[in-house]
């Protein structure tokens, strides 16, 4: 059938509204759309009240023709979505789809998509609105006008006055799946989405409805599940994707019972019906009308169709009904396709061959080949070409090259990012001036007019010179033994000692037992039989914990990452070390054995008490051998080791690093202590240092006890900074400048843009604080030589301490020598044995450090999250004398802020503590600089200390607490940071009072500073770059997602005349390695133009 005789029947449309209107006006009462949750529940729509319910939406939106508006409907508001998009249509508007936030969401990813679109609007329901105002972390999203459907009238909708809608307008930004700080929306025209229509039509051959439970803000669930069933006039049912996740059975009843013709998914979804779905839940299922079950959105596995074909073809399944297919949401969806009911066409070729990029055919199941499934023909109006990812030439026919798309449905580019665009949408073949194609990042081929998808260009895994495709390494371990997950798999190199090495991980089943040595020896064997390639380490996890995108495909680079930061969930593991040696781990899990054994009742029991010491009421009655120290007590990573040092202090030895890493429940800590301290404790956890054991015959301390250069520690800062050697760029660490640092520095003679300095005001260098520091020095020295409790008071120290407390608006404050130092002394000072300290999961090292210094109870609650610190002083308040909750005015490396107003209420409600670290906030925030209190207009009682710092906005060195006089008057006698110091330095003293003066006296700085600060975010957002969650401070993260990236990009930007600093793993997770640039007031408009340009350029290039 022709594309031609597939629209024959039908007048042609040129939007989807017309098709909305044909139906509504020649079928009305016809259903366009039924929703069930796989049970007995129905709901419909029929295309005239679809049609009226669209129009009373558009009356809803008036005034919005050309906006973007958010379509925030929960999952099971299938209806509601529909009718949503089409009321954008009438109005004019541009639809964005995203799902709503919820508790278990980041509010503020969909709240980045909203900026990133520019919204003006949501479509969504009561509930989601009263969430969203009861989310004090909702931010912009509630200053969004939202238009509720759940009590929309249908008479709104007579008489509307229907905006004219033109082919070549937008209709829809599909964001990219995965979109978090940096979201991408391809933009969609009527007419992208009425050709990618024709396109399926044409593929599809479609005789009946169809059957979806795809997300809906997805671009399968979008296209598939309302755009094409709309265009060609079919009833569609749609179920939400929870409904099958929970039940896979409901997919395949839905089908049945509804007589669907049309339905798919990606491959992950036929590998879950095989598997789990049982003979009892298909009584009665006939699947006979299932003329098109659609697979694509991620590899096709030969063996996942075998399997469902097999397991249902006794209900009625036939296997020509498969439809492999490819497409992306860059092209609205579909690219290639059938054309003719057939089978899937599945070839082999040689794997050392495909390996190489090139295409040989090979033999049938030999084990020198490998199976691939054809994703279907090319559609008309079409173009396919294939193009070596690096120099832009076009391969010829038996290599494997890029996929590169021209087609009437691919999309206009991405939203408020030209540069993206030109790299993804208007890519060209070298030397050429032809047309414009779509890089997909896919590698593939055609074969007999087949085309045939390897991999992606990124995903190549290349090890020992041998290249190799992560989902064929998959798809063999998963293969190699029966108590393995199907589609739980992940494939991946690292770069471990300057070689790249070959990783695996796998989930198990979900009933597990011993045994796990054998499973991994199979997937060794196999992995290495089929593909020549020794893995370098195999990882067995958990069921379930490989991280998984919310349409099920693995994601590798997570899984990676996870894997070099101890962060999977290991039941087993084979690993191959540097020396060559093999070293195996096996957890013992609850149910699980241990080559057997089962650690001593004794050894049990200390590790309980232990762990029941520093978890305190976290620990409750039921602490056993199975309990999860990280999970089931939410202790962080400092309480862990904590109960590990106290462990080797009890039973002697220390424990290995990489098993430090892997001990999770009281049963895996205590088999470790069995297998490397021992199983009888040298002093019991009561008794003092003082009652040793007797020394052992022949003792020796090991060399890293006294050997600096051998400490665990320090060989870890070696093992970081070896990623500069990699990297091959010089050290960007202690470069030493040569000038006054404010918007500009100078290295090595050379003057650059700076970026890396938190001069916020440009105080430091000012001439006015130049010379009242100079007079300081004339006439009181250049130190105070005592403590100043004793003789180093000066006239200025007071004159500083009281400008500072009306600054804030305290009643007094006290400076100290260091900001780290005098959260450490203050902290540690005023808490103690008996109290507890809750801190921002993300606090600065300087008050962790305190923390622990005071012997308090220390606990973490997670980042802004006051309702969650709400929830732990509830249960646990009563337990404590003195309560401190801590929290920051701008946190230093995403510059982001907490909610003061309602910290306030919670530390009012439950009588706590509150101290502010104000270091980056103080001079910075507010409309006069006087920090997050101003700019919440709190009153500064409402908080007990206010900490700051004096380098950053103050243009000293110093730190302060400020507060009531009570507080003040006792730091001041008793805090040994302060009693047991030399005061503040003269010069150091006197910068910091004529820094405040000045900025006092004129507060523009402040305002320079703020829109400076918006001006890059503002840039930075629209090039594409991920500033994370920075909103409103001067701190602004260009998140990279990689450390060597992040080095590199960081080096580019020197050698272009711009000093920014690369943040790297360990000092954040390495898929938020970062650069982070510091703004000042000083900052022009060019300077920021400027540095945004580089950045992106400079990433750009790296990526390309």
């Amino acid at each position: 059938m022709t594309l031609q005789q597939a629209i024959a029947e039908r007048k042609p449309v040129l939007t989807l509204l017309e098709s909305l209107r044909n139906w509504a006006d020649s079928q009305g009462d016809q259903v366009a759309f039924y929703h069930t949750d796989g049970e007995e529940f129905e709901d419909k729509i029929t295309f005239a009240e679809l049609d009226l319910r669209a129009r009373a939406v558009a009356s809803r939106l008036e005034g919005l023709a050309g906006e973007p508006v958010l379509l925030m409907l929960p999952p099971d508001e299938c209806l509601s979505f529909v009718i949503a998009l089409f009321g954008c249509f009438y109005a004019g508007a541009i639809a964005v789809p995203a799902f709503p936030p919820r508790r278990s969401r980041n509010t503020k990813r969909i709240e980045a998509i909203s900026e990133d679109a520019d919204a003006k609007a949501s479509l969504t329901v009561s509930s989601v609105v009263s969430r969203l105002n009861e989310d004090e972390d909702a931010g912009s999203l509630l200053k969004l006008r939202h238009v509720t459907l759940d009590d929309l009238d249908p008479g709104e909708g007579h008489g509307v006055a229907i905006e004219s809608v033109t082919p070549d307008a937008l209709a829809v930004l599909q964001y990219t799946s995965g979109s978090t700080g940096a979201p991408k929306g391809v933009m969609l025209t009527h007419k992208n989405l009425v050709a990618n229509s024709e396109l399926i039509g044409h593929s599809f051959q479609i005789r009946g409805g169809g059957m979806s439970w795809l997300p809906l803000y997805h671009d399968m669930g979008l296209i598939g599940g309302v755009v094409m069933p709309m265009y060609i006039g079919a009833g569609n049912l749609l179920m939400s994707p929870l409904t099958f996740m929970t039940r896979p059975s409901r997919w395949l009843r839905m089908v049945s019972k509804y007589r669907a013709a049309i339905s798919g998914g990606p491959n992950f979804a036929y590998e879950l019906c095989a598997e789990r779905i049982t003979d009892k839940e298909l009584e009665g299922v006939d699947l006979s009308s299932w003329d098109v079950a659609f697979n694509g959105a991620e590899p096709i596995r030969t063996s996942t169709l075998e399997r469902f074909a097999k397991r249902f073809e006794p209900y009625g399944f036939r296997r020509s009904s498969f439809l492999p297919c490819y497409g992306m949401a860059e092209t609205t969806l579909i690219v290639t396709g059938r054309t003719e009911v057939k089978e899937p066409v599945v070839r082999w070729f040689v794997t050392d061959e495909l390996n190489r990029r090139r295409v040989v055919d090979g033999v049938p199941h030999a084990q020198d080949s490998r199976s691939l499934v054809g994703c279907g023909e090319v559609l008309p109006r079409e173009e396919l070409i294939f193009v070596d990812p690096d120099s832009c030439t076009k391969l010829p026919p038996n290599e494997i090259g890029e996929i590169w798309v021209r087609s009437p449905s691919t999309g206009q580019g991405y939203w408020h990012k030209p540069e993206a665009t030109n790299e993804t949408f208007r890519a060209k073949v070298a030397g050429t001036d032809g047309p414009e194609y779509l890089r997909t990042g896919d590698l593939g081929f055609l074969r007999d007019g087949e085309l045939f998808v390897t991999g992606r260009v990124k995903d190549l895994i290349i090890v020992r010179g041998v290249n190799r495709y992560p989902q064929d390494i998959e798809e063999t371990v998963e293969q190699s033994s029966d108590r393995l997950n199907p589609g739980g798999a992940a494939a991946f190199s690292v770069t471990l000692e300057g070689q790249e090495r070959l990783i695996v991980v796998c989930e198990v089943e979900r009933k597990r037992g011993g045994g796990w040595e054998e499973v991994i020896q199979r997937v060794r064997r196999r992995v290495t039989a089929i593909h020549e390639l020794p893995p370098d380490g195999v990882v067995l996890v958990r069921f379930g914990s490989v991280p998984t995108t919310s349409s099920g495909k693995v994601q590798r680079h997570a899984c990676r990452q996870a894997f070099l930061e101890g962060g999977l969930k290991v039941i087993s593991q084979w690993l191959l070390t540097e020396d060559g040696q093999r070293q195996t781990t096996t957890s013992t899990e609850p149910h699980a054995e241990a080559n057997g054994a089962e650690p001593a009742a004794q050894v049990v029991a200390a590790v309980i008490q232990h762990v029941r010491d520093v978890a305190k009421e976290r620990a409750g009655d039921g602490l056993g051998p199975d309990t999860n120290i990280a999970v089931d007590l939410a202790l962080d990573s400092l309480e862990r080791l904590q109960i590990a040092n106290n462990l080797e202090n009890t039973f002697g030895g220390r424990f290995p690093e990489e098993v430090l890493e892997k001990m999770e429940t009281v049963r895996e800590v205590a088999l470790a202590i069995e297998r490397h301290l021992g199983s009888r404790p040298i002093r019991e956890s009561q008794v003092t240092d003082t009652e040793l054991a007797p020394r052992p015959a022949g003792y020796e301390p090991p060399e890293e006890f006294y050997d600096l250069s051998k400490m665990p520690e320090y060989l870890r800062l070696r093992s970081t900074m070896k990623l500069v050697d990699q990297a091959q760029v010089p050290n960007p660490y202690f470069s030493v400048h040569e000038s006054i640092t404010n918007d500009t520095t100078t290295i090595a003679g050379r003057e650059l843009i700076s970026f890396a300095s938190y001069n916020y005001l440009g105080l430091s260098g000012d001439p006015e604080v130049i010379e009242a520091t100079q007079q300081a020095v004339a006439q009181f020295g250049t130190s105070v030589s005592a403590s100043r409790l004793v003789s180093g008071e000066k006239t200025i120290h007071g004159e500083l301490e009281r400008s500072l407390a009306e600054f804030i608006g305290a009643e007094a404050s006290v400076v100290f020598v260091g900001g780290h130092s005098t959260n450490e002394t203050t902290i540690g000072h005023l808490m103690g044995q008996g109290d507890l300290i809750l801190h921002d999961s993300l606090a600065h090292n300087s008050i962790i450090q305190g923390a622990m210094l005071s012997g308090a109870r220390r606990r973490a609650f997670p980042h802004n999250d006051w309702r969650a610190l709400d929830e732990v002083l509830s249960e646990i308040r009563h337990c404590y004398r003195k309560v401190m909750v801590i929290v920051e005015g701008v946190y230093s490396m995403d510059g982001d802020f907490p909610n003061m107003p309602k910290f306030v209420e919670v530390k009012r409600k439950h009588g706590c503590l509150l101290m502010v670290d104000e270091a980056h906030s103080i001079g910075t925030m507010g409309p006069t600089g006087r920090g997050i209190g101003e700019h919440f207009s709190l009153d500064p009682a409402s908080v007990d200390v206010w900490m700051g710092t004096l380098s950053k906005a103050f243009g000293s060195c110093g730190g302060y607490i400020a507060g009531n006089a009570a507080l003040v008057e006792y730091l001041k006698y008793t805090a040994p940071g302060f009693v047991y110091s030399v005061g503040l330095s003269p010069p150091n003293t006197a910068a910091a009072l004529a820094s405040l003066r000045k900025l006092r006296r004129d507060p523009s700085r402040v305002q320079d500073l703020q829109r400076a600060s918006a001006l890059f975010l503002r840039l930075a957002k629209e090039r594409g770059l991920d500033t994370g969650f920075s909103d409103g401070t001067p701190v602004i993260p260009v998140i990279i997602g990689n450390s060597l990236q992040s080095l590199l990009v960081s080096r580019r930007l020197f050698e272009r005349g711009i000093n920014v600093q690369p943040i790297l793993y360990p000092a954040v997770e390495e898929e938020k390695a970062r650069l982070r640039f510091f703004i000042t007031a000083l900052h022009t408009d060019q300077q920021i133009q400027t540095t945004v340009d580089a950045t992106a350029r400079a990433l750009a290039e790296l990526r390309s």
